[in-house]
């Protein structure tokens, strides 16, 4: 009587061996990834605050000759498309931001690699009486080891009340 030896025992057994070693790995390079994660976000959650004081009429020109990225663009919660020049031509624009004051809730941060992205939502006052809400998306790329502020989008949330324009005369104009 001839037993045969079979091979399947040993190759279950090496297989679970080399998934469990590669799952002890993974958990190292998770818990990396995971420190790395959260330093990321800091680091955007720091660069968003940063972007939200100087996108105003006193601060956006240094602002944006080191901290936004060539590529900018917005769109704002009342349909003007801007550029990086654009915005920083709508003086009207930045002084509302200047003088408005703002309260952020529902912030979320996320990271792709060197790509982040902050969505959330913020209320607008104006000498404490309430103007609207905004749903916001704010995008930011890494450059150099700087988080550079990439793009910006807004929509006005169905409770707000209707939206003041800050259309500039070139664009009513038209």
């Amino acid at each position: 009587m001839n037993k045969s030896f079979s091979f399947r025992p040993i190759l279950l057994v090496g297989l679970l061996l080399i998934v469990g070693c590669s799952n002890v790995d993974n958990s190292k390079s998770n818990s990396t990834d995971k420190k790395e994660s959260e330093t990321a976000k800091k680091e955007l959650d720091s660069a968003f605050k940063k972007m939200w004081k100087n996108v105003t009429l006193t601060n956006a020109t240094e602002y944006f000759k080191t901290d936004v990225s060539d590529s900018f663009f917005t769109v704002n919660a009342d349909g003007i498309v801007q550029n990086k020049s654009e915005l920083l031509a709508d003086k009207k624009r930045l002084e509302m931001l200047e003088i408005l004051s703002f309260e952020f809730f529902d912030q979320q941060i996320k990271v792709y690699e060197n790509v982040g992205i902050i969505n959330g939502r913020i209320k607008a006052f104006s000498d404490g009486i309430y103007v609207g809400e905004v749903f916001y998306t704010a995008i930011f790329v890494k450059q150099d080891n700087i988080w550079k502020y990439e793009n910006w989008q807004g929509t006005w949330t169905k409770d707000s009340p209707p939206p003041p324009s800050f259309a500039s005369e070139n664009e009513t104009d038209n």
